[in-house]
């Protein structure tokens, strides 16, 4: 029965929102970095994450968070990178810690200490439901939100920012490009970003060739289809300013990448996880045509954009 009334509440779903997509006008650059993305909202130790009070701050500097969304045990989506507590709970028992999000319910996990891992000051943080985030974004087009889905499926994503009149400020992302046609059968006006990454641990002619293969037949699955429904592509870059060419991928390898990108109207993004605290790195990044960012060290990108917004050092 309970597989049923999920089958008709899907179905349901896809009938109320299926439409035409359209792909989004394109933006100048500079114009374009709101759209840089925070990982996790508060990035490696800026900000708790994925938590309300994280978000709201991502957006007061102009800033696109991501939240992950999960689903409790009784079907509530919230905004949780980990499957379970123990890295960012606290306050609960060790047991408690190792139980999955999707075998506890929302009253179990409301409460939950999940800030004070990055100091005593952030011990009010809790947990947020994605209906309460998309809330916070109602009559707020300027904020956009990167939404990496981890069991909380399109359909429902789709269903609370309709509810909340923001599914054009909600991006959908996943690694697997062929899974967006099913988030654009349930939200045309909403937007996309298919992530390519792999994590080579140096810089090497193995890696280099390992890493160029791996994202250019993902570009060729997309360009097949004229790159369908996405708005954006996002490259992960290993970078090493110690060396002549600091790029995996190559320099050459992303340059032809972002044109092949552009050509198709779909915007480029990039991220590093090497050297993310480096303003030179993104700098040479947007040399290369990059539109956008994605980083684990706010502050430092919130300066770079400014900089780049202004033309001034």
């Amino acid at each position: 029965m309970k597989k049923m009334m999920i089958a008709a509440f899907l179905a349901a779903t896809v009938c109320a929102f299926a439409g035409q997509w359209e792909k989004p006008a394109w933006i100048p650059r500079e114009q374009g970095l709101y759209r840089c993305q925070i990982h996790r909202g508060g990035g490696a130790k800026s900000k708790p994450d994925n938590s309300l009070e994280t978000f709201l701050w991502c957006w007061g500097h102009g800033m696109a968070p991501e939240a992950d969304a999960r689903l409790t045990k009784d079907g509530v989506a919230i905004a949780m990178h980990d499957a379970d507590f123990r890295r960012i709970g606290r306050g609960i028992t060790p047991e408690f810690a190792t139980k999955k999000i999707q075998d506890l319910t929302w009253d179990e996990v409301r409460d939950v200490d999940t800030g004070s891992y990055l100091g005593k000051e952030y011990a009010s943080t809790r947990l947020s439901t994605m209906e309460a985030i998309f809330a916070s974004m109602k009559g707020r087009p300027e904020r956009l939100l990167y939404v990496d889905e981890k069991g909380a499926p399109p359909e429902l994503i789709a269903k609370l920012a309709n509810q909340f009149g923001v599914i054009e400020q909600v991006y959908y992302c996943s690694s697997n490009w062929r899974l967006i046609p099913r988030w654009r059968t349930v939200a045309p006006k909403g937007r996309s970003m298919v992530w390519l990454g792999n994590f080579p641990k140096k810089i090497t002619p193995e890696a280099l060739a390992k890493t160029e293969a791996f994202v250019q037949q993902r570009l060729d699955e997309m360009a097949a289809t004229g790159f369908d429904g996405i708005d954006q592509v996002q490259i992960h870059v290993r970078t090493d300013l110690s060396l002549e060419d600091p790029f995996c991928p190559s320099t050459p390898f992303l340059k032809r990448a972002v044109e092949l990108l552009h050509k198709h109207g779909v915007s480029a993004q990039t991220v590093t996880w090497t050297e993310g605290w480096n303003k030179e790195v993104y700098r040479k990044l947007w040399d290369l045509g990059f539109d956008h960012f994605t980083t684990d060290y706010p502050e430092t990108l919130f300066e770079v954009a400014d900089e780049l917004r202004t033309g001034k050092k």
